[in-house]
C-alpha cells in the first residue's frame, strides 16, 4: 500500500531521494533543451529546499518511491518536481502525489496549483490535462528565443 506524506521530522535520506530524482528524469536527458534544473541540485541544496518547500513523499513498504515540492507564492502553489520511481510509474503514485499536492493546497487555501513542463514532454502534459490542469502560456529559458516550457494550471 502507498503512503503519501509531507516529510517526516528528523528526515535524513537525501541521498535516496537525489537518486530517486534523478533515476525519474533520466528519460528526459536527451530529449529537452536546455537540460534540467535538477543538475543544480545536490544533499545541500535539496535540504535546504525542503526548508523553503513543502516534500510530498510518497511510500510502499516504507522505501521512498515518489516525491514532489509545493511552493507557497501568494494565492498559488507551485508544484515542482513531481517524481517516481522508473520502476513504480503506470502504478497511480504520481496521481497520488497529485491528489496530496491539492489536498494540501486547498488547506492553505490556496485558489490554484502551478507548475510548468518542458514543451518537449508530451506525455506529462497529458498527464496533467487528464487531472483537470490547463495550459496558461509558455515561457522561454534564458538565451532561447523559443517556448522551453509551457504553465499549466489547476483552479481549486
Amino acid at each position: 500500500m502507498v503512503r503519501v506524506a509531507v516529510k517526516e521530522v528528523g528526515f535524513v535520506e537525501w541521498r535516496e531521494l537525489l537518486a530517486l530524482l534523478f533515476d525519474a528524469f533520466a528519460y528526459m536527458e536527451t530529449r529537452i533543451d536546455p537540460p534540467s534544473s535538477l543538475h543544480l541540485l545536490n544533499e545541500d541544496t535539496i535540504i535546504q529546499k525542503s526548508e523553503e518547500e513543502a516534500l510530498l513523499l510518497a511510500r510502499e513498504e516504507g522505501k521512498l518511491i515518489g516525491c514532489c515540492f509545493l511552493k507557497d507564492i501568494g494565492e498559488r502553489m507551485y508544484l515542482g518536481k513531481l517524481a517516481v520511481d522508473p520502476k513504480a510509474q503506470q502504478s497511480g503514485i504520481g496521481l497520488a502525489l497529485v491528489n496530496a499536492a491539492i489536498n494540501l493546497s486547498r488547506i492553505e487555501g490556496k485558489k490554484l496549483i502551478e507548475l510548468q513542463s518542458r514543451v518537449e514532454l508530451k506525455e506529462v502534459h497529458d498527464f496533467f490535462h487528464r487531472r483537470g490542469f490547463r495550459q496558461t502560456g509558455t515561457t522561454a529559458h534564458k538565451g532561447y528565443d523559443r517556448p522551453t516550457s509551457i504553465t499549466m494550471q489547476l483552479e481549486l
